[in-house]
């Protein structure tokens, strides 16, 4: 059996290795410091904040599923008319993954 703190570190590593990020920039993802992400990894994710990351795992799994995974990065990165001219890790950041799941069903679901 896994322990807490076992499946906090996958499912931040799983979100920093799709999304191509460092340690410092997932902490950012999260608006916390560095040090709170290598805490979460040690102690496992606080349960204020276990919902949002999941959420991030989620879409993590939707874009690797749904796109390229090699360019995910990039795609994370570029911003978007469609987001306010923001990219998916700053809408992410700034109003949490559901946002994105906005984006990403118009995105697919646009025949030009």
């Amino acid at each position: 059996m896994k322990t807490l703190h076992a499946a906090a570190d996958t499912l931040l590593t799983r979100i920093r290795t799709t999304f191509g990020l460092s340690e410092a920039e997932l902490a950012e993802l999260f608006s916390v410091q560095r040090s709170s992400v290598v805490g979460w990894r040690e102690h496992g994710i606080p349960v204020s904040r276990v919902a949002s990351v999941e959420r991030v795992h989620d879409l993590a799994k939707v874009l690797h599923r749904e796109l390229i995974p090699a360019r995910i990065p990039e795609i994370v990165r570029t911003p978007d008319r469609w987001l306010a001219d923001r990219s998916i890790l700053q809408t992410i950041r700034n109003e949490g993954a559901e946002a994105v799941y906005g984006y990403l069903r118009r995105l697919f679901s646009y025949s030009g």
